[in-house]
């Protein structure tokens, strides 16, 4: 997929802020008054139209006016805000315009000459698949269409009868519950709208199967995970057709390979985001001594309440149009495979995940982090007080797909979210300091799996609204998964993010840095269709004074390696926030930090301030002068690549055997096709933590429990390990 991004696009891009009063740290010498605004995004004929004009400098607020380019497109008002809305009625390329902005000093500024460009609407039916369904299963799939003049009546033109359980109404919907296996159609459904204006839909059949054959194999101790011990995942990579997509959910093992309770929410540039329904009879899991487990979940429709009534909502607050439901995924189940770790034998806490069933090179690619969930801690009124947070993903427009980075703060009283501040890097260009954030998390939390809902606005200046619906999942009461709940698509400024969220300080009087930490991020690398991986690791010392005597860092930019040192570079921090800004290194990143209590040591959330738009993790080390040796990873680590940014390899998945002495065995599993992955050979660790993996071909950095790499050469991806219970053979 071309993930091209320009900084002119970013005026169009969700929770982007090139340059608003107010979005920067206080105490700044005011700039001149100018026009950032250098090309409006188009519209649609019928669909609902936003815009804002944006400038940068003087002194806020600002006033907007119209000096040139005669009336606006038909059903479009701008109003003194500098806010385009309305709903455009007629198709044409309109003006070219030239804006005025006046601040509150009365300095003005003009706009170069912008167009707008409505194009018309045409229906079309945009379902490309139905899902699978099992017998006795309940089942429920509805078609989508878009352009037209909605609302839609739907009939089924071509094909036999719908399988025996089966109804279809006007609406669009097929639902019931099925009691014949087969493969039934092909079928063509025809839609039309209220000006009676027609669209058909590709042939589309329907598979039904048997009752369900669970595809994880035993292996013989699937006892070691029990109904006590829910899990929860987040995955992130690319679907069969190239698109970026986040996987997040739970479940619950039942102890002998059943799964009690499960559901997952999926977000996807091709299809859209979804809670997903799990068939539970049709699921199962599969553990072993060695800590490899199998996840097979079977999906039999939508949630009752799934994410198109958030997408609604959200539709409405930002003035774009409410998007019709999106079948979300076009099979039935997924296979996942993973490596559990954790510090207690009896319980395994953590571990690393991918998805596995791409076993022809053309399906999902997909990797993260699994971590069991504590029960008591579903309910809001459990949470902690204060939380930092790192999301990170794609914004689509009409033109390219960016890379979208976002870390931040906020603080939660029973739900409710405030005293927000965030930094965000949308394709390149940083917002810079944003305060003010404030949201809701809803207080109906799932008892079974931790899933709940929540959104989060940030308004850096009047008639500015930046909002991330979500839906998160509750690890524990410190920590928490996110994923988005909006539709990103093209021509919209909704992105598609996920990351986590971990209990922090609620202020920060002196350095929140006294210490030892490594660091790890990624990004793209690269401004074109060749763009590549970015990614980067390393190790410092950081003061309570702002100061970091020392610092080394590996990077890897689309096969470029380097490795760096920064003697005597600091830091700045805001103690409200605890956002900490690094001053000397390469992509001056922005970290805003946790309470670093846990498990796996994150010590903060990072954003970068470079064109790759890079995201990562500030991770701790030690207190004092570390002194690593081989005999510090000895043991058993669960492993696997983070997203692959660029998404031209895959994921991997491995359990990492150390004997103490520097060296070590490996189980793997891959999909797709990745360049480079480590090999059985030996392992070198220097006393800061630094060191190399497989004969020198992976730099490493570790804290003993948490190790990070990056392979030398090709196309890199960040390879993560977690300390898992294995004993030394």
């Amino acid at each position: 997929m071309d993930r091209r991004y320009s900084c002119a696009l970013l005026l169009i891009v969700f929770l982007a802020c090139v340059q608003i009063s107010g979005c920067g740290g206080g105490g700044s010498k005011t700039t001149p008054l100018t026009v950032t605004t250098t090309s409006l995004l188009g519209g649609t004929v019928n669909t609902p139209y936003y815009e804002m004009l944006e400038a940068m400098g003087g002194t806020a607020p600002y006033t907007w006016s119209q000096t040139s380019g005669g009336k606006m497109p038909p059903g479009v008002t701008l109003n003194s805000s500098g806010t385009f809305s309305g709903t455009p009625t007629a198709a044409g390329t309109f003006g070219p315009y030239v804006f005025k902005v006046t601040d509150s000093a009365s300095n003005t500024a003009t706009s170069q000459s912008l167009s707008l460009t409505i194009s018309s609407s045409s229906l079309a039916v945009t379902t490309k698949s139905l899902p699978n369904g099992i017998v006795g299963t309940a089942y429920s799939a509805t078609l989508a269409a878009s352009g037209g003049t909605s609302p839609y009546s739907w009939s089924e033109t071509l094909g036999a009868t719908l399988p025996p359980g089966l109804d279809f109404t006007s609406a669009g919907v097929i639902s019931g519950t099925p009691t014949t296996a087969g493969v039934y159609g092909p079928y063509v459904f025809t839609v039309t709208d209220t000006k009676s204006t027609t669209a058909t839909s590709v042939s589309l059949t329907i598979t039904i199967t048997g009752t369900a054959v669970a595809i994880c194999t035993p292996m013989g101790n699937e006892a070691a995970l029990t109904s006590a011990t829910p899990y929860a995942f987040l995955l992130k990579g690319t679907d069969g057709s190239g698109n970026p997509i986040d996987i997040a959910g739970s479940f619950t093992p039942d102890g002998s390979g059943g799964i009690t309770d499960a559901t997952a929410d999926y977000n996807g540039l091709t299809n859209g985001p979804e809670q997903l329904q799990v068939n539970l009879a049709g699921s199962s899991y599969s553990f072993s001594t060695s800590t490899q487990g199998c996840l097979y979940l079977a999906f039999s429709g939508l949630a009752t309440a799934d994410a198109s009534a958030v997408r609604h909502a959200a539709a409405i607050r930002s003035r774009k149009a409410a998007q019709p439901a999106i079948v979300a995924v076009p099979v039935s189940n997924v296979q996942f495979s993973f490596y559990l770790g954790g510090f207690d034998r009896t319980i395994y806490t953590t571990g690393r995940i991918i998805e596995s069933d791409n076993t022809n090179g053309s399906g999902t690619n997909a990797s993260g982090f699994i971590h069991v969930q504590t029960t008591s801690a579903f309910a809001i009124s459990a949470l902690a007080s204060n939380f930092a947070f790192g999301v990170d993903g794609w914004t689509t427009t009409a033109l390219a797909t960016l890379r979208t980075a976002v870390a931040g703060t906020f603080t939660n009283v029973s739900g409710t979210l405030s005293g927000g501040y965030a930094d965000v890097n949308a394709g390149g260009t940083s917002s810079g300091y944003l305060s003010g954030g404030s949201g809701v998390l809803n207080s109906t939390i799932d008892t079974t799996t931790g899933r709940g809902t929540g959104s989060y606005y940030l308004t850096p200046s009047p008639g500015k609204q930046l909002t991330f619906d979500f839906a998160f999942y509750i690890v524990n009461e410190s920590d928490l998964i996110l994923l988005s709940t909006d539709l990103a698509t093209s021509n919209s400024t909704t992105p598609l993010l996920s990351g986590r969220a971990l209990a922090s300080n609620a202020t920060y009087p002196t350095g929140p840095l006294n210490g030892y930490y490594m660091l790890a991020a990624q990004g793209l690398a690269g401004s074109t269709s060749s763009a590549g991986n970015f990614v980067e690791i390393g190790t410092m010392n950081a003061t309570s004074a702002g100061t970091v005597p020392t610092a080394t860092i590996y990077s890897n930019s689309a096969g470029s390696y380097t490795s760096k040192l920064y003697p005597n570079s600091s830091y700045s921090y805001e103690a409200a926030s605890g956002r900490i800004a690094f001053s000397g290194l390469t992509t001056k990143p922005i970290v805003y930090s946790t309470n670093g209590a846990s498990d796996d040591g994150i010590a903060g959330f990072l954003v970068g301030m470079d064109t790759g738009a890079s995201s990562g993790v500030l991770v701790n080390q030690a207190s004092s002068a570390p002194s690593f040796t081989t005999g510090s990873v000895a043991g058993g680590y669960a492993s696997s690549t983070e997203e692959d940014v660029d998404g031209k390899n895959g994921a991997f998945l491995g359990q990492f055997t150390f004997n103490g002495t520097g060296a070590y065995t490996l189980t793997s599993i891959v999909t797709g096709s990745l360049p480079n992955v480590p090999g059985s050979k030996t392992i070198s660790i220097n006393p800061d933590g630094s060191g190399s993996l497989d004969g020198g071909k992976f730099p490493l950095v570790t804290s003993g429990t948490v190790l990070f790499a990056i392979p030398n050469s090709g196309d890199p991806l960040l390879f993560v390990f977690t300390e898992d219970t294995l004993p030394i053979p």
